[in-house]
């Protein structure tokens, strides 16, 4: 059965691979150097308006931070955009808003491609570069301009060296530093702003907003010293050049309140943008910045302030205002505001250049309009509708994957209802597959599948008390945690409670690290079989992970009792005698986590020795359980930390009833060490939206020079924390007991029902993902759920449930 069930898995991950490759193709893009397409002699006359161009791109820069007076300290560009020498805007940024699709549009005007997405994060890939293809960069290197880049090392996956003049790249993954980050990039301002007759074109790319977000959110105590700093580079370019140089801020994304980005909510989808220059004053400002004195104190809900654009059409802008030629794949609308800086004739001339433009990218014709009102509506028109039509999906990819998957899912099914004996365990498997299987035709189910999965587990919890109403004390425990779990963060997409624990717990630091202390020290005592030795080493293990986390926390403007900050200063006394704490225990935290790592990995190498000497009747796995928890807890927030206490409460209480109930049937342990890795998965913030991957945990033990591989691990884990121990934990209850047979007829009896269940959804979700390509949100509900279903698979079902858990299983 092994051998069928293995082959079986390879066929499925083929399956949804060549699904996705067919649903996420690389764009086809038109080649080569454009040209003006209206009356080209015409452009040959008008000068341009400005000779430099320095573009200031702020990572992660809300609209809010520029413009809204409660978030926002860009106290000098709130002084131009009063004067009237900077225009202020909210870019509207298509998901998904991560970097690196975000950076194509800014440069060609085209819509992202959501592969670009995933490639965001591959550091050695080649496949998104632009030297190929037309943007507003090759077309000042066409017209032999000089170009300088300094910060965000993603410019350099998407342009070749030679397109710059001078570089010097930054890592943008390395999210744990939000200064050196920046100082890097700032360093290069005063000798370049000396020399300015050696560049036509600046770019600075600043990440520290960013980074600074995906540690401690929007609402960090260091967000609104980063804003003084960037205004101040703001001030310090302006005050440099003069007045026929513009100046362009701007973000390339938003953030959600969590800190993050990738999805398609109004804060991640609504970036500030300021064109900033001595010449703008001598014209009208905006109508919608005419009336408004900054910083804005109304805030806006939908994060729009002054007039709002297409972060595109920043390309057919620069491409009026420097006078060549608007990139061949842009499908950006220049901003009307600066036709005022032209002549009447010019104005028409460069409107109806990009309306040609447009109408050329939309394969239509050219029709006769009236006045600049009627072509900028009629553009905005054909944006919307190439838009939506921007990817080709290539269909016979599509094909091959669905029928493969679809015949794979039939084995798997015949093969369950054989091996599995089609039990009443099995039934239910089938039942919760399907009910979340027809969930993925609604977007609001997508969305909400966290409600799912709780309404899954309750259902599991009420069938045990109608088949066992004796042992209710145990079953309301159960029910109780998982209630207490229920309301810990918030899980969906489509509302927002105050009031969860994580919140309150926030208010309340002080219990929160109380909580957080208990859990982590009380992990040691979950094992059965308990010696000197394993409660000396475990809460040793445990100890170095508390100071680190609380160590974490204080460096990253978290906070700590003060109490605990006390234990800190004297475990770690270099930092107790250093001129500044924080900082030196900043210098602390890569080493103390790599000690960690280091200790867990020789803990489980002890534990496989004494288990290979002894050949003691309790498993490996019992064995080592304890310190995975602690790993796992380790890539755990500190917000979630307690849940795990929870967790090792309600451990016991479900083995007990399972082997009441169901007389130790695997499939029914199974089926419910799947619903509580999803339930539990989704309760820690978790959704399918792209938005919410964390990156707070990727790099602990991480030093500047890191490798992408292990950093894409430590962030698997960190995500994935509570589904690895709820995997792991179903696998140690089954093999806690000598089985009645060998444990490979026991393993592969194990990990059957996860195929059936990922079969069957994926069948019902290749399904969706093709009925629904042209829905309003493929992109933003649909793709990126197809992008968790394959993580899901690759990591969660392969990774940890064959590759890891199998290895404990040979070692065993």
């Amino acid at each position: 059965m092994m051998a069928k069930i293995v082959g079986l898995l390879v066929l499925q991950l083929i399956a949804i691979l060549t699904f996705s490759a067919g649903f996420f193709p690389q764009k086809s893009v038109l080649k080569g150097d454009a040209e003006f397409l209206y009356h080209p002699e015409a452009h040959q006359h008008i000068t341009p308006r400005f000779e430099k161009l320095v573009l200031v791109v702020i990572d992660a820069l809300r609209a809010d931070y520029l413009f809204q007076d409660e978030m926002s300290q860009f106290r000098f560009v709130h002084e131009l955009l009063n004067k009237g020498n900077a225009w202020g805007y909210t870019a509207y940024s298509n998901p998904p808003t991560v970097t690196l699709p975000r950076l194509k549009g800014i440069a060609t005007g085209s819509t992202p491609n959501f592969l670009d997405a995933i490639l965001n994060v591959a550091g050695d890939d080649s496949s998104s570069s632009l030297e190929d293809q037309d943007s507003w960069l090759r077309q000042f290197r066409v017209r032999e301009q000089t170009i300088n880049f300094f910060g965000d090392d993603t410019w350099l996956k998407l342009f070749p060296r030679h397109f710059f003049n001078e570089v010097d790249g930054t890592s943008s993954f390395f999210v744990s530093d939000f200064e050196e980050v920046d100082y890097n990039v700032s360093r290069h301002l005063p000798q370049q702003l000396a020399s300015q007759n050696t560049w036509d074109v600046m770019i600075l790319h600043y990440l520290g907003l960013d980074h600074i977000g995906h540690k401690g959110g929007a609402f960090s105590t260091f967000m609104r010293p980063k804003h003084r700093e960037m205004d101040s580079v703001i001030e310090q370019i302006y005050s440099s050049v003069d007045e026929d140089t513009l100046i362009c801020v701007m973000g390339d994304h938003g953030m959600n309140d969590i800190g993050n980005h990738g999805g398609s909510s109004a804060g991640e989808t609504s970036s500030g943008m300021v064109f900033i220059s001595k010449k703008l004053e001598n014209y009208d400002k905006p109508a919608a910045q005419q009336h408004e004195k900054l910083p804005i104190e109304t805030k806006s809900e939908d994060y729009k302030y002054l007039t709002r654009v297409n972060q595109i059409d920043l390309v057919p802008t620069l491409a009026t205002l420097f006078n060549f030629p608007i990139p061949k794949n842009s499908i950006g609308v220049l901003i009307p505001d600066f036709l005022r800086l032209f002549s009447p004739h010019e104005a028409l001339v460069k409107l109806k250049d990009n309306y040609q433009q447009i109408l050329s990218a939309a394969g239509q014709q050219h029709k006769q309009l009236d006045g600049v009102k009627a072509h900028i509506e009629h553009m905005r028109d054909l944006q919307e509708d190439l838009a939506k039509t921007a990817t080709n999906y290539n269909y016979k990819l599509l094909s091959i994957g669905f029928v493969l998957l679809f015949l794979v899912t039939l084995k798997v099914g015949a093969l369950s209802n054989k091996e599995l004996n089609s039990s009443i365990a099995l039934h239910l498997l089938v039942a919760v597959s399907l009910l979340l299987s027809f969930s993925t035709f609604g977007s609001s189910f997508v969305e909400e599948e966290h409600q799912l999965w709780w309404w899954s587990s309750v259902g599991l919890v009420g069938l045990s008390f109608v088949k066992a109403p004796r042992r209710a004390v145990s079953i309301f425990l159960i029910l109780a945690g998982l209630r207490f779990i229920r309301g810990w963060n918030n899980s969906g997409q489509k509302y927002i409670y105050e009031h969860t624990m994580s919140e309150i717990l926030k208010r309340h630091y002080h219990w929160q690290w109380v909580l957080n202390a208990v859990t982590i020290l009380a992990v040691p005592l979950g094992r059965r079989n308990q010696t000197l030795r394993s409660n000396l080493t475990g809460f040793s293990l445990s100890a170095v992970c508390l100071v680190y986390k609380a160590a974490w926390n204080v460096v990253n403007g978290e906070q700590v009792p003060a109490w605990l900050q006390k234990v800190l200063l004297e475990i770690l006394p270099d930092a107790a005698k250093s001129a500044d704490p924080i900082e030196a225990l900043k210098t602390q935290l890569v080493p103390m986590a790599r000690l960690f790592f280091g200790a867990a990995l020789g803990l489980v190498l002890l534990e496989l020795l004494l288990h290979r000497l002894n050949r003691q009747s309790d498993g490996l796995l019992e064995k080592i359980h304890s310190t995975i928890t602690t790993i796992l807890i380790f890539q755990t927030s500190s917000t979630n930390i307690p849940q795990f206490l929870v967790f090792q409460i309600i451990a016991p209480l479900i083995e007990s009833l399972w082997r009441r109930l169901w007389g130790s049937n695997v499939t029914a342990l199974m089926t419910i060490g799947l619903v509580l890795q999803h339930l539990t998965f989704f309760q820690f913030g978790s959704t399918n939206s792209i938005a919410t991957v964390n990156l707070t945990n990727a790099y602990n033990g991480v030093s500047e020079n890191y490798n992408i591989h292990v950093v894409g691990f430590l962030m698997c884990v960190g995500n994935f924390a509570p589904a690895i121990y709820w995997s792991t934990a179903c696998l140690k209850i089954l093999y806690t007991r000598k089985p009645q047979y060998n444990k490979w007829q026991l393993f592969a009896a194990s990990r059957l029902p996860a195929l059936l269940f990922y079969c069957i959804f994926g069948c019902f979700l290749l399904g969706s993902c093709v009925i629904q390509r042209y829905h309003l949100f493929i992109w933003s509900v649909f793709s990126p759920k197809l992008c968790y279903y394959v993580s899901w698979n690759l990591f969660m079902h392969a990774v940890v449930g064959w590759v890891l858990e199998g290895l404990v299983v040979v070692l065993s």
